[in-house]
């Protein structure tokens, strides 16, 4: 049974020194279940390492009753029981993955203006990433909350904001129609990544229509 979308998305860093799998887990201790999903990705590892990440963060997402997707890889998502794929704007064509692979009930997009948000609709993706929302170093030039807003305005499918957000850009950034937030480096480069988390659970929360 594929979990329902979670309200935030955490993108792996295989860079981190205690690698990808480690962060996440110290992440979700103690983080309400159904709230987080997880994205492998990681473009330079071997597909051993892939596999081997896979089913660790199979078994830390299924304890929080999380959603997994493997970034580009649909051999890997197999292999390890993922719930689906996320592709690449310019990766393969939605239908002939839900064609090919009927049983994974999850499929994302990476988007990065209006014009590519209509595209994945038009294509029934599952959700979209919109990035960069904020500064990303050796990333395009930042949209910003207001060129998030305008960017889905006119766009039905769920969609997350992704570059440099803080949990402290939460509210705006669902007052603006996001549906939740990818993070990475908010997690990663947090001295304690468990209380990292829930800030930002703590904010979502705040920005639903019964939140204090």
């Amino acid at each position: 049974m594929t979990p329902e979308l979670p309200r935030i998305w955490i993108i792996t860093d295989p860079s981190h020194p205690d690698g990808p799998v480690a962060p996440i887990r110290r992440a979700l201790e103690g983080c309400p279940l159904g709230v987080v999903g997880v994205q492998l990705r990681a473009k330079q590892a071997s597909d051993r390492q892939l596999v081997q990440w896979g089913r660790e963060l199979r078994t830390v997402t299924h304890a929080c009753r999380g959603a997994l997707t493997v970034n580009r890889r649909i051999d890997v998502a197999q292999i390890v029981g993922a719930d689906g794929v996320h592709l690449p704007e310019f990766g393969l064509p939605i239908a002939d993955v839900r064609e090919a692979w009927p049983t994974f009930g999850m499929l994302g997009v990476s988007r990065h203006d209006a014009a590519g948000l209509e595209a994945g609709e038009q294509d029934s993706a599952s959700y979209a990433f919109l990035s960069p929302v904020f500064n990303v170093p050796g990333k395009a030039q930042p949209i910003g909350i207001h060129g998030f807003g305008t960017a889905i305005a006119d766009v039905g499918i769920p969609t997350y904001a992704l570059g440099g957000i803080g949990a402290q850009d939460c509210r705006a950034l669902v007052a603006a129609g996001a549906f939740g937030v990818a993070i990475r480096r908010a997690i990663y480069e947090a001295p304690q990544p468990g209380e990292a988390l829930l800030q930002f659970v703590h904010e979502l929360d705040k920005s639903l229509p019964n939140g204090e």
